[in-house]
C-alpha cells in the first residue's frame, strides 16, 4: 500500500506526488517518504500537446544526505518526451535525509509527475 507523503505542483501544467511503498526500503520500515527541500520547475516540453493527463512514475534512490543518486523509470507515460522532462528534474531534487538511529541512510522513493493538458489543440 502507498502511503501519500507529499503533493505539490511545481508547474500549474503537473501535480506531483512523492510517496513510499512497504517494499521499497525493506530494512528501514519507512512509514512516509522524506521531505523535498528542493525541486527544480517542471513543465510539459514544449510542442507537446496533451489530450489527456498522463503520469510518469519514478523510482529514485537517495544517499544519506538526501540527494538523489540514480533515477529509474518504473511506469512510463507513454511519450519519450515527458518521461525526459521528468527524470532530468527530480535527478536535480534533494530530500531531508533519512535518519535511522541517528545515522543516515541511503533510501528509496516513488514519485509520481502527472501532466495535465492546459491549452487548446492547434489548429489541423
Amino acid at each position: 500500500m502507498a502511503t501519500a507523503a507529499m503533493a505539490m505542483a511545481a508547474d500549474p501544467q503537473v501535480s506531483t506526488e512523492v510517496f513510499v511503498e512497504a517494499g521499497d526500503n525493506p530494512t528501514l520500515k519507512l512509514q512516509q517518504a522524506p521531505a523535498l527541500v528542493y525541486s527544480t520547475a517542471l513543465a510539459t516540453p514544449p510542442d507537446t500537446f496533451l489530450q489527456a493527463p498522463m503520469a510518469v512514475l519514478l523510482v529514485a534512490q537517495l544517499d544519506e544526505l538526501g540527494h538523489v543518486s540514480n533515477v529509474m523509470v518504473a511506469r512510463s507515460s507513454g511519450l519519450r518526451e515527458l518521461d525526459r522532462a521528468a527524470f532530468t528534474a527530480v535527478d536535480q531534487w534533494r530530500f531531508d535525509p533519512v535518519v535511522v538511529e541517528c545515522v543516515a541512510r541511503h533510501a528509496r522513493v516513488r514519485v509520481r509527475l502527472t501532466f495535465v493538458p492546459t491549452a487548446e489543440a492547434p489548429p489541423g
